[in-house]
């Protein structure tokens, strides 16, 4: 478990790192928000580091601007026992959203768009996740959305 920064090439017996480029999917998007099927990529690094990439979000809705609750699900973190993930990113336009990732990879994202074509620019602190790589859906089988538990939330406490 942890980091594989050591990965060795069997037919090398070199130590090779690896890249692989992942998009958020459909089913890992909520239903408030839009993103560019260009600008929605984030890498894993050795199979499980998670780095943001370039994940560029939208409001859906152009009389929705104020967005709040479970957005994105990413990769599921290793380290659960600590706390969540948080962060800040900004819009395009200059406001800034806090995040946090749960221990499910839920992504829950708070802030407002300056208008109908702000973006929110999502980059996200590197965070090693769990391997296999797992994700909560936002639909279920029946392609319900599902309703989040106890939803983290960013606190101005140090």
């Amino acid at each position: 478990m942890g980091y594989q920064s050591d990965s060795v090439s069997k037919e090398t017996k070199s130590i090779e790192n690896t890249q692989e480029i992942l998009e958020v999917k459909p089913e890992h998007l909520g239903p408030s928000l839009l993103h560019s099927p260009v600008r929605n990529r984030y890498s894993v690094i050795n199979a499980n580091l998670v780095v943001g990439k370039d994940i560029r979000l939208r409001a859906r809705n152009a009389k929705q601007l104020e967005i709040a609750g479970w957005q994105v699900s990413l990769p599921a973190p290793l380290v659960t026992d600590q706390s969540d993930y948080y962060g800040l990113c900004q819009t395009e336009k200059g406001n800034t959203f806090n995040y946090a990732i749960d221990a499910d990879g839920r992504l829950f994202l708070y802030g407002t768009f300056v208008d109908s074509e702000d973006h929110v620019i999502l980059n996200v602190n590197p965070y090693l996740a769990e391997l296999p790589l797992r994700y909560v859906n936002f639909r279920n089988g029946g392609g319900e959305f599902v309703v989040p538990r106890d939803e983290p939330k960013p606190t101005d406490e140090f």
